[in-house]
């Protein structure tokens, strides 16, 4: 059966998508400065597996626009944890609006 033609053929060698090259020049600056430790190796695996998901996934029209979302915002996670940046999330509870209103002089409270 290995004659057999394919419904939908895999596509082997597809060319690296905008967001892996991105990925890519990232990692190599990452690297110029140091920044990269062997200890990063997993974290470098997952971002390039989900950059390649993200170029697969805005490739394919039919992907649902929530799907493409929430793969940006796991592949942004892994990133910042490579910049060492905090990563922005929408369950995110990090904040203390009292802080915030304090530091307005308008605190809601009174106080």
């Amino acid at each position: 059966m290995t004659d057999q033609g394919a419904l939908f053929p895999i596509v082997r060698n597809r060319s690296r998508g905008r967001y892996r090259r991105g990925f890519d020049d990232t990692l190599k600056a990452l690297r110029e400065l140091g920044r990269l430790e062997p200890v990063d190796a997993a974290r470098v695996a997952l971002a390039r597996g989900l950059a390649d998901e993200l170029d697969a996934a805005t490739a394919d029209t039919a992907e649902s626009r929530y799907t493409r979302g929430t793969l940006a915002a796991r592949y942004d996670t892994v990133l910042a944890h490579l910049l060492d940046q905090t990563a922005v999330t929408a369950y995110d509870t990090g904040t203390d609006l009292d802080a915030v209103f304090a530091a307005m002089g308008n605190h809601p409270t009174g106080g």
